[in-house]
């Protein structure tokens, strides 16, 4: 395994994650009739951003300033908000797949200690596509 390959896909992951949570909160503001559906997929992007935290210390990574992080998430929001929200979905669910297979390969360079986490990480991915499957009836 190269640690520091394996370590910088750990602290983009969690950044990926802090700025997701202020991506799916903007999307609860901007489609407030599916506000409800986004702030539950901001609390996973969080949760899954909670967990991460716990390989940044192992590994001593410092993350970008969670300011950063979230204005981020609310500009990629703010680009990707601009038509119907039913297409929005539809974009992710396609776009997500990708994230969900560079998590397994993710789990492939771990540790077995790290498992844990990284299956997490995966799994949360998975989750999101599920819920925005059903969002949209699909």
């Amino acid at each position: 395994m190269n640690n520091t390959q394996y370590t910088l896909l750990i602290l983009e992951a969690y950044e990926d994650e802090v700025a997701g949570a202020a991506y799916f909160h903007s999307l609860a503001r901007a489609y407030p009739q599916h506000s409800s559906f986004f702030q539950k997929c901001a609390a996973l992007e969080r949760t899954t951003a909670s967990r991460l935290i716990e390989l940044l210390r192992k590994y001593h990574l410092t993350p970008s300033a969670q300011t950063t992080l979230e204005e981020r998430g609310a500009l990629d929001a703010r680009i990707e908000a601009t038509g119907d929200w039913r297409m929005l979905v539809q974009q992710s669910i396609k776009s997500y797949a990708r994230y969900v297979a560079e998590f397994k390969a993710l789990e492939a360079m771990g540790p077995a200690e790290d498992q844990p986490i990284l299956e997490a990480l995966t799994a949360h991915e998975v989750q999101l596509i599920e819920w925005m499957r059903a969002e949209i009836g699909f």
